[in-house]
């Protein structure tokens, strides 16, 4: 969102609204905007900023809690949003692996998150009871100092919270690095870690990495001989597809104390829409290999889910397997969806899918 005329500093600052009956837990820090029916209140410097006519109506959509930012453009971006209950900590773009069907753009990878001090100010902010924070990346660990200061500062504040970091786990092929996330992490933390083949050669070839799938396998060992709880994905695409029964069998096998496996669909942003042809593969030409697997594993004891599958895709009996794991800004349905008796249980398809690769739909 874009604020024409904002003079005011680049900030990140906490929303309360004029209407609202609660004040935000860090009130007396003044990092707070009031969203008054025309108008934007600065505690820290008591800046005024009058809302163009265009933008009152989305600013009454943000909700105290709520925690932005704003540059000295005046573009401002919402970093929080109360009502998901889900805190997502970005910590860098930046990845050690480049996986040819990741959904992030060659842009988004050389940017750093916050820095240090924003980071900090940014968990602060986080209401105590935040249901649900997710670590993320590009590969999180690669600014390892800010990494473990974040996770122990997510540790000491959120003693109900379910944390979930999303790592490629090649990081934790060291044992210093494991010991120390170990030190002091958060009570409920899960750490998802993809699996792209069952060898080395599919795997690194995915990853465009060169021994990234000895270094992931031993991350995985290092963190399930000490308990820890661990979510595979799997990311479903062209490269892989065929030995998706492979990988279940090297996850039985090898890996039997997983919590639970995530068969992963598509999104064709970033390296997937740039490799479009040589990754994409439509989630009903690829649930067959994906069911196999799902059998293995289901025999084996081990939790599955299906994530970015449009129930249409999947078999009746494997339907409630599917998750709606789509951000909301993100799905969309083709009009086809309309006449779905499925349609309110279903987790669609993301916009850009829909866009360049026109998914079948067939309504249940």
């Amino acid at each position: 969102m874009y604020l024409k005329g904002y003079q005011g500093l680049p900030r990140m600052v906490q929303v309360n609204r004029a209407d609202s009956p609660m004040a935000p837990e860090c009130a007396a820090d003044k990092d707070i905007v009031t969203v008054y029916p025309n108008r934007l209140f600065f505690s820290a410097d008591h800046y005024t900023y009058v809302l163009p006519p265009e933008l009152v109506a989305k600013m009454q959509q943000l909700n105290t809690y709520d925690i932005i930012t704003i540059d000295d453009r005046g573009i401002l971006d919402c970093v929080f949003e109360i009502a998901s209950q889900d805190a997502t900590i970005f910590i860098t773009g930046k990845c050690n692996s480049n996986c040819v069907m990741c959904p992030t753009s060659d842009c988004e990878r050389k940017k750093d998150g916050f820095d240090d001090d924003q980071l900090k100010k940014m968990v602060d902010m986080l209401p105590s009871d935040t249901p649900h924070i997710v670590v993320t990346g590009g590969e999180p660990t690669l600014r390892t100092n800010l990494f473990f200061h974040t996770m122990e500062q997510v540790a000491d504040k959120f003693s109900n919270t379910e944390v979930l970091l999303l790592t490629n786990g090649r990081s934790f092929a060291s044992l210093k690095m494991v010991e120390r996330l170990l030190a002091h992490c958060p009570q409920f933390l899960t750490i998802a870690i993809p699996i792209h083949g069952a060898d080395s050669q599919t795997h690194d070839a995915i990853t465009q990495a060169p021994g990234s799938f000895t270094q992931t396998c031993l991350g995985l060992s290092h963190l399930l001989s000490r308990k820890v709880n661990i979510e595979i994905r799997v990311v479903v695409s062209k490269l892989n597809v065929e030995h998706l029964s492979e990988i279940a069998d090297l996850i039985a096998n090898r890996f039997p104390s997983t919590a639970i496996v995530n068969f992963i669909g598509l999104e064709t942003r970033g390296n997937c829409a740039k490799n479009h042809q040589e990754v994409y593969i439509d989630c009903k030409d690829s649930f067959p290999y994906v069911r196999q697997a799902v059998n293995i594993l289901v025999e084996h004891g081990i939790n599955t889910s299906l994530y970015n599958y449009p129930l249409c895709a999947v078999d009746d009996g494997y339907r409630s397997l599917c998750k709606k794991s789509i951000s909301p800004w993100k799905v969309r349905f083709p009009a086809s969806c309309d006449t779905c008796s499925a349609k309110p249980y279903c987790g669609g398809f993301f916009d850009s899918t829909l866009s360049l690769a026109h998914p079948p739909v067939t309504p249940i």
